[in-house]
């Protein structure tokens, strides 16, 4: 798995502990990330999972290109529909009832992914999410 390459000490110095943090909640969510990410962009939201494995394997800091890709991941778990030609008609977020019990585990989801991209310096923080 991709977690397994932080057991080496130059590569776990070498990184911030916002980096160890993001791939350490990444170790542990996998499932639930994947299991999201097709739910909300089909397979759009599974190859985009993939590339993000493949790059958390990588050994080293976090690239830009990895950036971007977690970047992405965070706009398909806040339903941040930028563009709607990127988005098409993948996914199933639509047949989401706001009742539904999945529909707080993708917002407890989100933050938490939210919360180690912001750690990693990968996003800013919103000051309407600070209350």
């Amino acid at each position: 798995m991709f977690h397994s390459r932080l057991t080496t000490s130059n590569e776990a110095r070498s990184m911030s502990a916002g980096e160890l943090a993001l791939r350490e909640f990444f170790s542990h969510h996998d499932a639930a990330l994947g299991n999201a990410a097709v739910l909300l962009a089909d397979r759009r939201g599974a190859c985009l999972l993939n590339a993000i494995r493949d790059g958390l394997e990588q050994p080293g800091t976090i690239t830009h290109r990895l950036r971007r890709l977690l970047l992405q991941l965070r706009a398909i778990l806040f339903l941040d529909e930028g563009d709607e030609d990127e988005w098409g008609s993948e996914g199933c977020f639509y047949l989401l009832e706001p009742e539904d019990p999945i529909v707080s585990e993708l917002c407890l989801l989100a933050d938490g992914l939210d919360d180690v991209l912001h750690g990693a310096g990968i996003t800013q923080c919103e000051a309407s999410r600070i209350l």
